[in-house]
């Protein structure tokens, strides 16, 4: 590797090439990082920025005043009550005076960690509540929390309707160090669908300037009416499109809103209001789960995670790992359906690395994990699938039942 001091590097013969690129993908592969943390909204890319917060104000500031004594800091600890490590942090808001907490299902999912974590909320006082998970709705990532309550708690109402374009709007959360602090902001539009199948659809968009640890967070309306659940960020409000322009190019995005000019960043929530189908299913403790197979997807390394295998990268002086481009099969989940099917995880056995590769599923081809998280989410929970995997030079047709997420991983 050249460094300042360096004049050109010295050139090496042809046939040492390969070994030298192969030897530096091993490298990068041993700095495989054995700890996962939680993701509670997606993060910032390093080359954007988010606007600064807008601090609510005027009407806006009496209804953030009024709701803060009902919203949570959510925390996700792990390790004995005692002496527990706070590994994530979200928020949430009581919907009733007997302890029920609505948040983003995100904030309480936890299945990267593969191990147990405990939830707690902590109110504007700074008392504590253990959490309960009732019901979760994952496609939409919402989800229904118990506590134990002695005393009726503050809580927020669900609007009636929907919220309207320009609309103002406070959002509440503890992204930046903060603690249960307004982010005011105004709707910009509505009925929003991602590009990607991981974050929810028909989400209201917002212009309030939202960071990990809002997710899961009260959206509420000039009444002090809760409108939506904040959801995730995107910095290509372009790319994701408006359900109402679905038959125009994806990505339109009308030049001026009421005035208001689309920016380069927008947050999202998932509208909830009074006695809509959503929340009746989650009172009524209905789980909807997302359909896995059983892994965890490629391997972490010192430049970023390494999820699909592409065979031009063997040129590059990546191991072979077949001729078929597919998602790389990490660890195997004990008890899972890959496991159970016969999936093998990756490993490195004197300096020659062995992976499994998930080329298709039901014969649709799986180039990406994109892909194949999009074709897993058009299946159901203990449905029966047939997954092509490539190991190395031979391809294995193997049938599994999907499992549900929070089953697998927990």
């Amino acid at each position: 590797m050249e460094t300042p001091f360096q004049s050109a590097p010295e050139q090496k013969p042809a046939e040492l090439r390969p070994r030298i690129r192969r030897l530096t993908w091993l490298l990068l592969i041993l700095f495989i990082i054995t700890a996962f943390s939680a993701s509670f909204t997606q993060t910032q890319p390093r080359d954007l920025k988010t606007p600064d917060v807008i601090a609510p104000k005027g009407i806006m500031l009496d209804v953030f005043e009024q709701a803060r004594p009902a919203s949570v800091r959510i925390e996700g600890r792990i390790g004995n009550p005692s002496s527990a490590e706070v590994v994530g942090v979200g928020t949430g808001f009581f919907i009733s005076a007997d302890g029920l907490v609505l948040t983003a299902y995100h904030v309480v999912d936890g299945t990267e960690f593969r191990t147990k974590l405990d939830y707690v909320a902590v109110d504007v006082n700074e008392n504590e509540y253990p959490l309960e998970l009732m019901s979760f709705d994952a496609y939409l990532d919402l989800a229904l929390l118990k506590t134990k309550v002695t005393t009726d708690v503050p809580f927020l109402p669900l609007a009636a309707l929907s919220p309207e374009v320009g609309s103002e709007v406070v959002a509440i959360g503890n992204s930046r160090g903060d603690f249960l602090q307004g982010r005011e902001g105004r709707v910009s539009r509505l009925g929003i669908n991602s590009p990607e199948v991981r974050f929810a659809n028909n989400t209201i968009e917002l212009t309030a300037a939202l960071q990990p640890g809002d997710s899961g967070g009260p959206v509420l309306n000039e009444a002090g009416e809760v409108i939506g659940v904040v959801s995730y960020i995107s910095y290509r409000p372009d790319e994701l499109e408006n359900q109402a322009d679905s038959n125009k190019a994806t990505g339109f995005v009308p030049p001026l809103l009421r005035g208001l000019t689309l920016p380069d960043f927008a947050a999202y929530a998932v509208p909830v209001v009074d006695n809509n189908n959503v929340l009746e299913a989650l009172l009524a403790g209905e789980i909807r789960d997302i359909p896995v197979i059983g892994f965890s997807v490629g391997f972490p390394t010192s430049l970023g995670s390494i999820q699909n295998y592409d065979p031009e990268f063997v040129s590059e002086g990546f191991p072979n790992l077949g001729k078929r481009p597919g998602v790389i099969v990490g660890r195997v989940q004990p008890g899972g359906p890959a496991s159970l099917a016969g999936l093998a995880d990756f490993k490195i056995d004197k300096e020659v690395i062995e992976a499994d590769v998930i080329v298709a599923i039901d014969d649709i081809e799986t180039p990406s994990f994109p892909k194949l998280l999009e074709v897993l989410y058009q299946k159901g929970v203990g449905q029966t699938v047939k997954v092509t995997v490539q190991r190395g030079n031979v391809t294995l047709k193997l049938q599994l039942d999907l499992g549900a997420k929070r089953k697998v991983f927990n």
